[in-house]
Formats: C-alpha cells, structure tokens, sequence
C-alpha cells in the first residue's frame, strides 16, 4: 500500500497552519466574524466523503456525567486536511453548555489552533445538513418549513438555502414573538420571505425541506408528526442528541423512503431518542439505515424520485466539527483575526 499523504482536498497544506510556533486563538465572536456558510459546507463535505481508513481515524465519542453535569468529548484524525484534534462540551441543559475545539497539525503536532466552539458547533450542524439537502432534497425544492426558531434552526436554514434556492418559509415556534423575531431577521439575512404562522402543520404543509431544529423533547411533545409530511418532502432533524430527548415521532421515520444518518447506525441508536424508539419499533430498518458519507460515495442510495420521502438524522461527529474549523481558522487567517500565543503545549522528547 502506498502511504497517504495528508492534504487538503485541493491538494495543498491546511490554510489554518499559522507560523511554525504559533497558536491561533478565536472567540466566540472571532468565529462568527470568520464564518462562511458555503466554504464550510464545501469543507464538511470533503471530509464526510472520507470512510474510518487510512485518510480518517474517528473512534467513538466519550460521554461522562456526575450529577446532572455531562462531559462529551470528540477525537478525530482528518489526514486529507492534514489536523487532528478534539472537541469537548460540558454542562448542563439547565445551566447552560460551554464548547471548545483544539486543532493541531498531523505532521509537527503543534496546536494550530484552539476555538471557542459554540458557535462553530451550530454552524458544523447547519453545514452538514446543508451536504444532505445537497444530495437528498429534490433539485426543484424552493419552499422550506422550519420548526424551531433558536440558533441552530437558524444556522440550518442558512446552510438549507446555500443550496437550494429558496422562495418561501415559514416558520412555527410555540412563542408567538419568538417566531415572528426568527421571520423578520432570517429574511433580511436571506433576501426570502420568511412567515411565520401559528402551528407546526401550517409550517411543514406544502413545502419542500424541512427543518426540525428543537429542543421540546425533555417530557414534552415531539416537533414533528409523520400524518403531517408529504410525499417528495426532505426533512432535516438535529434536535434529538441525547436518549431523553425526542424530535420525531417514529411515524415520521416509518414513513420515509430513505433516511440517512451522519454517523453510524450503532451510535445514533445509543444517542438519539429517536432513533431509540424507531429501533424499537423496527430494529431492522434501524439499523440498516445508511451514513451520509456511504449516499456520497454512491455506496447507498439516496433519492430515488420526486416522490421519495427522505430524512437526515443528525448527531454530529468531530470531523464535522474539526473540518469546520480549518474552514473557519483558514478564513480568520485571511480576514488577519484572532490572538496568537507561543509555546502552547511544548515538545518533550523521549
């Protein structure tokens, strides 16, 4: 076997490298300002069409909790991109999650960068979302329906309408102001019309994608029903991460043609409420359910027709979170952003 060489999808070093020596250092903020939709999901979609191998290292995710505090933490190898690194977050759903991202060069080792990942990660969310609508919505699809008006329904939207063009939207919270908030700003930002209307089936009816991005399902009613979809429809669902959590009812999956999955079937069934339930409704189609990364390589089918009712069910995986960030540290870089530190983490010979 021929060894591999790390680079990036174009063929070049990571542009996220800075000086030899050097850490780059991103707020919250920093990475906001250094955010580009289409570049990340461009980013998000070289390194899903990598299967675990020689050009990636991705084992499972380390989950920890005492009390009602939890700790995740998030390894990969990227080869192409030439970085490995890690996410961690810990919190709690009551007190509020913090997130952070360290990047370091495969070939030194050096730590490239280190990210507040907060809103990196929503961004990582909405961007592999957008991969899937690329590949699964179909290619006419102009009207979405967004359930949820928080910050990742925002981010998906985004990355929904970065591949899609886009006509209408509307959108449905339970908060009457909050919605109508999430309509007037995401239509200034899109240049699309965005409504926002009083239920969940008025916002899904009629429409072509459809964006679940809740967080109802701690004791609460799930977010979308399977009586109310449609044949031809793409739904998009990132809210359910956890096993007490619910999104989906299994009407929703049971009724799908196709639903593709970011990461393994075995993971998402030990993480996503949803997929807990539809697993136990029909462990067969749950676990035969295919990655994204396997419809990419034409290893699994996709859409097969306008009709088709596809979903995505998403998790998230660190090499969605640590392409993301070369995207974003690489456009920083161009942009002359962020704070750079010496001598984070030294050498130590042996």
């Amino acid at each position: 076997m021929e060894p591999f060489e790390p680079t990036t999808p174009s063929g070049g070093r990571i542009a996220a490298v800075p000086p030899e020596g050097t850490t780059l250092l991103l707020s919250d903020d920093e990475v906001r300002e250094a955010c580009d939709m289409p570049a990340v999901i461009d980013a998000v979609e070289a390194a899903l069409g990598d299967a675990p191998g020689p050009a990636l290292a991705l084992p499972p995710r380390s989950n920890l909790e005492v009390g009602d505090t939890f700790f995740r933490v998030l390894p990969a190898i990227l080869g192409r991109a030439g970085v490995l690194g890690l996410k961690m977050l810990h919190g709690s759903f009551e007190r509020g999650v913090r997130y952070l991202l360290v990047l370091c060069d495969l070939g030194s080792g050096e730590v490239v960068a280190v990210l507040d990942a907060a809103h990196l990660t929503g961004v990582r969310t909405g961007a592999t979302a957008g991969v899937a609508t690329r590949h699964l919505a179909r290619q006419d699809a102009t009207a979405a329906g967004v359930i949820g008006a928080g910050f990742e329904a925002e981010t998906n939207l985004t990355a929904v309408a970065a591949v899609r063009d886009l006509r209408t939207v509307k959108v449905y919270s339970p908060r009457q102001a909050r919605r109508e908030a999430f309509a007037a700003r995401m239509s200034t930002r899109l240049g699309v019309e965005v409504v926002a209307v009083g239920s969940p089936e008025e916002a899904v009816a009629a429409t072509d994608v459809i964006v679940v991005a809740t967080n109802t399902g701690h004791g609460g009613p799930v977010a979308l029903r399977g009586e109310w979809i449609e044949p031809g429809q793409h739904i998009v669902s990132i809210g359910s991460t956890t096993p007490a959590v619910r999104e989906l009812d299994t009407g929703v999956l049971a009724r799908a043609d196709t639903v593709v999955l970011d990461v393994d079937a075995a993971t998402v069934a030990r993480e996503s409420g949803d997929v807990i339930a539809w697993h136990a409704l029909d462990a067969a189609a749950a676990t035969a359910a295919p990655t994204l990364t396997a419809v990419l390589n034409k290893e699994a089918p996709g859409r097969r027709d306008d009709q088709d009712i596809t979903v995505f069910k998403s998790i998230g995986a660190a090499s969605q979170d640590l392409a993301a960030a070369v995207a974003v540290c690489g456009r920083a870089r161009a942009l002359g952003i962020g704070t750079r530190t010496d001598g984070l983490a030294s050498l130590r010979t042996f």
